[in-house]
């Protein structure tokens, strides 16, 4: 998958759950088994909250050239997917949550590997005019 292709597609999924959870955290959480307090709802908005700062890093980084600036924006968000994924998992096995979760970890694995392989890719040099070498 291009980088700017995956900055998209990351960037739409952020947006729409990040975006679904400040809306309404708990509906979002129910999708997947989780009942939350209203202590719950005000912290799960934090963490949506974020997802709507990758939305724009990467919306915005979508035309980034340089290829150091990529590696950063792609090891960045491969941490990012990656402990999400944890703490998904760490939920799931501690009985918070049901199996509809394990496809909310399938999709933070999987794009914590796409932007992993992104930032292992060697940055490309681009040359003033901005294309790359």
């Amino acid at each position: 998958m291009s980088p700017r292709r995956l900055a998209s597609v990351a960037a739409l999924v952020s947006l729409v759950s990040g975006g679904a959870g400040i809306i309404a955290p708990a509906t979002l959480a129910s999708l997947v088994g989780l009942t939350l307090d209203p202590t719950g709802q005000g912290l799960a908005r934090l963490a949506c909250a974020s997802y709507l700062g990758y939305a724009a890093l990467n919306w915005f980084a979508r035309g980034v050239t340089d290829g150091t600036a990529w590696r950063a924006i792609s090891g960045a968000n491969a941490v990012a997917w990656a402990f999400g994924a944890g703490v998904s998992v760490l939920a799931f096995v501690s009985g918070i949550g049901d199996a509809r979760l394990l496809a909310v970890v399938a999709i933070q694995i999987v794009f914590a590997l796409l932007w992993s392989a992104a930032a292992l890719e060697r940055p490309a040099v681009v040359s003033r005019a901005g294309a790359a070498r």
